[in-house]
């Protein structure tokens, strides 16, 4: 069965304006977008779901807002039409690029929370995220632009950052530029799909480099005296260690196929978001599967299974409460091992091991960093 509350990973568009280097989307399907109909089909068809209570409608890409505002003002009549007794949210992932103050009023008086993209610094960031066709803009300007306006409209910016073989050197600048600006941090290590697979140069790091970069940047934010901003993982894995309720991380979370759903341009189905592009991954589609028979299907048994073998191999882990194997989609994409646990399995084990040993040196830091600002 699937959980009462869902994150529905929507992709409205695979197309984008950027051409990052580490882009995950296989470039077979770029081309495809969302229809109006399709789109209606997934809000009715999750919204009038009788085994949901409430559902995060996080609106991705590609670049979503290609999509214009017309289509995002359907999004919203569309979901204040039904009459449901669901609780919903809404959500988007931009490069900004075409986040103009029209489009940014809808968004936030809407009530959707806006998250960014940045690798870093301009001279970081600039590496691996670049625009496709504008020669004459900066994809980093953009981006802090759009977190001060963000801010203006009372949100508090966040972005994901893509640790990659270009920036994994750069931990210090990273955080720098994140609390200069104000930006909270959410950190995603490469995962060798579309073009960070294809491409003519290696963008992929070892588990043992990742697990270097993660202890990094935990220092870096856990010895500063004065934190304003928060980074996931780490202020989800403090709350965990010290008992505080937190919101689930996708990558950490027990039986994630049971909380996460990703929907393709063409309404197809996939365990998250990052499966779209492979056929064996698919549950559905939404025009003709329920929500409520996805996990009656072979796929979700195969995945429950899967779930289960693997957590049995990390069983004597003292580290399995904070990781629960990790990412699957990591396994199928960095190791080629779908049915193994994550590849990054070292680099959490490094990480853990070393944010153990701070809070237990450093209990009231701890608890400070805790009570920074979090999105």
């Amino acid at each position: 069965m699937m959980a009462s509350h869902l994150t529905l990973i929507v992709k409205v568009t695979n197309a984008c304006n950027m051409r990052c280097r580490y882009c995950f989307i296989e470039p077979e399907i770029f081309h495809q977008t969302m229809s109006v109909a399709t789109m209606q089909r997934v809000v009715r068809a999750f919204l009038d779901s009788p085994q949901l209570s409430s559902i995060q409608f996080v609106w991705y890409g590609g670049e979503p807002l290609l999509r214009g505002r017309g289509f995002f003002e359907q999004i919203i009549a569309e979901q204040q039409a039904r009459p449901t007794q669901v609780r919903f949210a809404n959500a988007g992932q931009t490069n900004a690029t075409h986040l103009d103050d029209d489009l940014l009023e809808l968004l936030t008086t809407s009530g959707f929370h806006i998250g960014l993209s940045l690798d870093g610094p301009a001279r970081v960031n600039q590496r691996s995220r670049k625009l496709r066709v504008v020669r004459d803009t900066d994809a980093h300007a953009v981006t802090i632009a759009a977190a001060a306006r963000l801010r203006e409209h009372g949100q508090t910016p966040a972005a994901i950052v893509v640790v990659n073989r270009l920036n994994i050197g750069a931990a210090a600048a990273i955080y720098r530029e994140f609390k200069l600006r104000g930006i909270e941090m959410q950190l995603n290590p490469l995962v060798q799909s579309g073009l960070a697979a294809a491409g003519e140069e290696d963008l992929g790091i070892t588990a043992d480099e990742y697990g270097d970069f993660l202890v990094r940047m935990f220092d870096l934010w856990f010895d500063d005296p004065h934190p304003t901003i928060s980074i996931e993982p780490f202020r989800h894995h403090i709350a965990r260690i010290l008992g505080v309720a937190t919101a689930p991380n996708c990558h950490f979370a027990r039986s994630c196929h049971r909380s996460f759903l990703g929907i393709s341009p063409r309404g197809d189905l996939f365990p998250c978001g990052m499966f779209q592009g492979e056929p064996e991954f698919r549950y559905g589609n939404i025009h003709e599967l329920a929500p409520e028979d996805v996990a009656g299907t072979a796929l979700f048994d195969r995945i429950d299974r899967r779930e289960q073998r693997v957590l049995e191999t990390c069983s004597r882990c003292v580290f399995l409460d904070l990781c629960y194997s990790g990412c699957m989609f990591h396994s199928l994409k960095n190791q080629r091992a779908f049915e193994e646990k994550d590849y990054y399995c070292g680099s959490y084990k490094q990480y853990f091991e070393h944010v153990l040993r701070r809070l237990h040196a450093d209990l009231t830091r701890a608890r400070h960093q805790l009570d920074a600002p979090a999105t």
